[in-house]
């Protein structure tokens, strides 16, 4: 039984990690600042207060988070890997408003690098 409950609790913690990364990262995007603690996640997780907390703290001790004080703020390569967590979950649940935007945007990037190879 034991090794049943370390199993879950291995997977529920990468899903905390996840969730973390992505308030995190939603609620830069949001504009409500760049720095973020448990406190300031914690309305829009479903989670226990000390789990954000060492997750957290794990997330800093890794490198994807950079600690300021009370305070934890993305790394470069940490809000990349947020990004992309973000994207893929919140895609589906996108489509139907920014759909046609995200879709204009990269096609006319595309458009362009592919011109370039002309000269």
């Amino acid at each position: 039984m034991m090794s049943d409950a370390k199993d879950t609790n291995a997977l529920d913690r990468m899903i905390v990690r996840e969730d973390v990364l992505q308030i995190c990262y939603w609620y830069q995007g949001e504009g409500f600042g760049d720095r973020f603690n448990p406190q300031s996640v914690m309305p829009f997780l479903q989670n226990d207060f000390d789990i954000v907390t060492e997750v957290m703290a794990e997330l800093a001790e890794d490198g994807t988070l950079t600690r300021e004080g009370d305070f934890y703020r993305f790394s470069s390569g940490g809000k990349r890997k947020a990004g992309v967590m973000f994207y893929e979950s919140f895609t589906e649940f996108q489509q139907s408003t920014h759909g046609e935007c995200n879709a204009g945007c990269c096609d006319g990037d595309e458009v362009c690098d592919h011109e370039h190879h002309h000269h």
